[in-house]
């Protein structure tokens, strides 16, 4: 299953530079122009850094990633070195990797810190949010020396993010995305998983995508950003669309009669009393990667069912 990928986001650890400890949230940056190395053996920790990786056309310089990295299909023939919780310092260095790129969480800062003490070169970014995205895309063309295709990823994401959000009416780049809708945006309750409930607060970037696509977070402020939440507070919320992500290979399997029988027990929220209960694949949802503008489309289709392919 694919739903703990939003929980890993409310994580956040040590960023390393380098072979320096910087503090939290510093923008980290291990150019090839500082010291004229050109990265040919890198090794990502985490699946939506190893998709952008690839779509940056370094796929042939990714020596090793973890058991959660899946897309593309050639990525799945590369060496694993743990998992995105729990990657394997010994596999990482059999890698023999010349950059270690992570992100800034407390898991990947500790074998950032441990690598970087033995003289290996890591790169730790941060990406909570759409505009952290495009950022991140740039430093990591500026960082492979490939800035050229970082502009054309970052323009071709740009673009199709403003497709998808103008049948709603939005302004919707990360520099601009305070736009109007042209109508009213459905309440969306985002479940991250079901049993325990779980849903996705505000300050997500799901909540970004929920946005994006033209819908608004059932949710109000929270102190987590992905609370648990009570039959109480899902009656409440008053959800007039309710969206659960599914991993891929279980969408067509699942056992949707036992999904909607739980759903059911909420006949006062709109949304079940609708049938707005919407299953997407959980990949291109829950991650901030160059595949964010599929995401939000599957996010917009389930907002506006009427274009909607099901």
């Amino acid at each position: 299953m694919a739903r703990w990928w939003l929980l890993a986001l409310g994580f956040a650890g040590w960023v390393v530079c380098g072979l320096t400890v910087c503090p939290p949230g510093d923008a980290a940056a291990v150019a090839p122009g500082n010291d004229g190395h050109r990265a040919e053996r890198i090794v990502s920790l985490a699946p939506n850094l190893t998709e952008i990786l690839f779509a940056l056309g370094a796929g042939d310089r990714v020596v090793a990633v973890t058991n959660h990295c899946n897309y593309p299909s050639s990525a799945r023939a590369k060496a694993r070195v743990g998992t995105f919780w729990q990657p394997n310092l010994e596999a990482i260095i059999g890698a023999r990797p010349d950059l270690v790129v992570a992100l800034d969480m407390a898991q990947h800062g500790l074998v950032a810190q441990r690598l970087a003490r033995m003289g290996y070169r890591c790169l730790v970014l941060d990406i909570d949010t759409v505009a952290q995205l495009m950022e991140v895309i740039e430093t990591l063309g500026h960082t492979l020396g490939c800035p050229d295709k970082a502009d054309s990823l970052r323009a071709s994401l740009a673009q199709r993010l403003a497709k998808a959000c103008l049948p709603v009416g939005m302004a919707c780049l990360p520099s601009d995305r305070a736009g109007q809708t042209a109508g009213p945006r459905p309440r969306v309750l985002w479940v991250v998983q079901r049993q325990p409930l779980r849903v996705a607060g505000q300050q997500t970037f799901v909540n970004e995508m929920i946005e994006l696509a033209g819908g608004q977070n059932a949710m109000g402020a929270t102190i987590y950003q992905y609370p648990p939440i009570g039959a109480e507070q899902v009656l409440a919320c008053r959800a007039e669309v309710i969206i659960e992500p599914v991993a891929a290979e279980d969408l067509q399997g699942m056992d949707r009669r036992r999904a909607i029988e739980f759903w059911n027990l909420f006949q006062g929220v709109p949304a079940v009393a609708n049938q707005r209960i919407y299953f997407v694949d959980a990949d291109i949802v829950s991650r901030l990667g160059p595949r964010l503008a599929d995401g939000v489309e599957a996010m917009a289709g389930c907002l506006r069912p009427e274009g909607r392919e099901d």
